[in-house]
């Protein structure tokens, strides 16, 4: 991360908990367990010296860790697409732009690493709905849905976004 953004500070596998509980408050409990799990694994990578295409930045507020987000470039995807990883904003501080803010910063550090399109997954579910909404008003547009992915039935909906000067369509 270069120097150019105050609001996000890598995140240290210390967070893992506190942010997992973050993405619990924000999303719902089955998504705090994967979050945790899919934390651990990225920094048990991180100390075999395994690359897992994985990035989490964290924003704190005194302290408190009230905000996450991540990158996540998977290694058998084009080199231009990179995908938003666990983003998340404590309930007490939706609302009030910080979503807004973290995704503009890492915005800027997904293009400062060479990505042009950003590409998330949520879910068709009520526990989404504000997230879907998020996105939407955040120039992200629907891509594609894998029907049936959640076990109650419900569908995961992906969203792009092209990052830049080229904004505009996919």
């Amino acid at each position: 991360m270069t120097g150019k953004n105050d609001l996000l500070e890598p995140m240290s596998e210390g967070d893992i908990d506190v942010a997992a509980a973050l993405v619990a408050r924000a999303m719902n409990p089955d998504e705090g367990r994967w979050a945790a799990r899919t934390m651990g694994f990225h920094f048990g990578c991180q100390a075999h010296g395994l690359d897992d295409g994985r990035s989490y930045f964290v924003k704190r507020q005194g302290g408190t860790l009230v905000g996450l987000v991540g990158l996540h470039h998977a290694v058998w995807g084009p080199e231009e697409n990179v995908w938003l990883a666990w983003f998340a904003v404590d309930p007490d501080w939706q609302g009030k732009g910080l979503g807004r803010e973290l995704l503009t910063a890492v915005e800027r550090i997904a293009m400062e690493r060479g990505f042009r399109k950003l590409l998330v997954e949520t879910y068709e579910h009520a526990d989404f709905d504000k997230a879907r909404r998020f996105y939407e008003r955040s120039g992200f547009r629907r891509a594609g849905e894998i029907a049936n992915y959640l076990p109650d039935g419900a569908p995961m909906v992906v969203y792009a976004k092209r990052l830049g000067q080229q904004s505009q369509g996919l």
